[in-house]
């Protein structure tokens, strides 16, 4: 039941009372759908530019995929952030505070989209000749890559409504939002390149379309769905010191996916030295790997709010009790998982291709990557409970730590001894270091401090000590 005075019309989940695991599960299962609907409609994008436009079209959209990481990153760092200190300030039933937060994520996430557009425009074509893009598709490049940038701000309402949304306690509306901006991507390529003839603009512009859409959809949610933040023009405006808690959670979010990026960039170099049999290897098992993953990201991605939300609310134990709870949940989950992979991995990968040498090649790639989805299991939970209580500093820090490690190990497992089993080994030994480093912070470390509310009816700064219990 929320605090008096905060009246909530939508069915959201409150993590701070009731069960744990089951409004968990509830809350993960929309998630999941969400991250399917997401990777499909990629391979769906991809499957319409490869086939109708041609193989350069192809090339002049890859060659662009760095810099949309870069973005990508931007968006989802400054989206954590703010997901998950509404998910604090909903937890301590801060009503004001709360309003605050998400007026000033939108009016600083227009401002930084807005830059991000500026910049990106001005400094496209420079980039793309930095990059080395080849003359025979930089004009389809410059093209593609000038109408994406023209949606960041689009993009980014995006992902910070799908995160607040997710902080309020509802996963669904997010998944709505990933299912409409799906399904209008497609429909759109399909009509802007196949009908239409637009080529990569028509790419381009069909996925600026669909998210910015998605976020108008997500930004209205957040307001009008009844979770008790207000839209009222006298309080429409920017708080600095909420502002500074959402980067301090957001940057090294950022960071940290734009490191991991660079590192995988690198990794992919290696893969490439191997020739072409072991780059389409790579990419079957990535795709398996993502689908085997999914749901336990989902459960991570719950287990962020619920820690959120309890420590927001100044519940520690119960913090602490949803956490082991869930951790062991997610663990079964990546056992499922390499079960599964394990057993199928010759029909996954017969998915995907029909030569005998990259489907012996990618059922011991799979096989070796199921191996460490224990460890997999293991860091995205330690990790989610860090990222709940807004301790992203870290988590940058130990994935610094750790790409530096993969690649050095990739280098030396797989470049020096010429054994492409090395790239797999040195990966997925990358995630059970990261598990390790975690997981002994998450238990010595005083990860704590980094919760930026406490509850009350006073405004305590960041890392205030908060009650224990109710």
């Amino acid at each position: 039941m929320a605090a008096k005075g905060i009246r909530l019309k939508a069915k959201s989940t409150d993590f701070t009372q009731g069960g744990i695991i089951k409004p968990v599960l509830l809350f993960a299962l929309p998630t999941l759908l969400g991250n399917i609907f997401s990777a499909l409609y990629n391979v769906v994008d991809t499957i319409v530019v490869g086939q109708f436009v041609g193989a350069n079209a192809l090339a002049a959209v890859g060659c662009c995929f760095a810099v949309s990481m870069v973005c990508v990153a931007v968006f989802a760092g400054f989206g954590m952030g703010s997901g998950i200190l509404t998910a604090q300030m909903f937890g301590a039933k801060q009503n004001d505070r709360l309003t605050a937060t998400v007026n000033t994520a939108y009016i600083g996430g227009f401002i930084v989209g807005t830059t991000m557009i500026i910049i990106g425009e001005i400094i496209a074509v420079p980039l793309l000749k930095l990059m080395n893009t080849p003359d025979s598709i930089m004009g389809m490049a410059t093209q593609y890559l000038r109408i994406f940038l023209l949606g960041c701000t689009g993009q980014l309402y995006y992902f910070m409504g799908s995160n607040m949304l997710r902080g309020l306690g509802d996963s669904k509306w997010p998944t709505y939002a990933v299912v409409l901006c799906s399904a209008l991507n497609i429909i759109l390529d399909l009509v802007f390149v196949v009908v239409l003839h637009w080529d990569c603009a028509g790419v381009a512009l069909a996925t600026v379309i669909a998210q910015t859409v998605s976020g108008v959809a997500v930004l209205i949610r957040v307001y009008t769905g009844g979770y008790g933040v207000k839209f009222e023009r006298k309080t429409f405006k920017i708080d600095t010191g909420i502002l500074k808690m959402i980067l301090r959670i957001g940057i090294p979010g950022a960071l940290n996916m734009m490191v991991t990026s660079i590192g995988t960039v690198i990794i992919q170099s290696f893969a490439n030295g191997f020739g072409e049999t072991l780059v389409a290897t790579n990419s079957i098992a990535q795709k398996i790997d993502q689908f085997a993953l999914m749901p336990m990201m989902a459960m991570g991605t719950a287990l962020t709010m619920f820690v959120g939300q309890n420590l927001g609310a100044g519940l520690h134990k119960r913090s602490n009790e949803g956490m082991r709870k869930i951790t062991l949940v997610i663990l079964v989950v990546g056992l499922l998982s390499t079960g599964v992979c394990f057993v199928l991995a010759g029909p996954l990968c017969r998915i995907f291709v029909s030569e005998e040498e990259v489907i012996a090649m990618g059922i011991e790639a799979v096989r070796l990557a199921a191996l460490f989805y224990v460890a997999h299991a293991l860091q995205m939970a330690l990790s989610s409970v860090l990222q709940g209580a807004g301790a992203t500093k870290p988590i940058m820090y130990f994935s610094f730590i750790g790409i530096a490690a993969r690649v050095l190990m990739c280098y030396l497992f797989a470049v020096r001894t010429g054994a492409w089993q090395g790239l797999f080994w040195a990966t997925n030994g990358y995630f059970a270091l990261m598990a390790i480093l975690t997981a002994l912070y998450v238990w010595k470390g005083n990860w704590r401090q980094f919760v930026q509310v406490g509850r009350g009816p006073g405004r305590p700064g960041p890392g205030a000590p908060a009650p224990t219990e109710e």
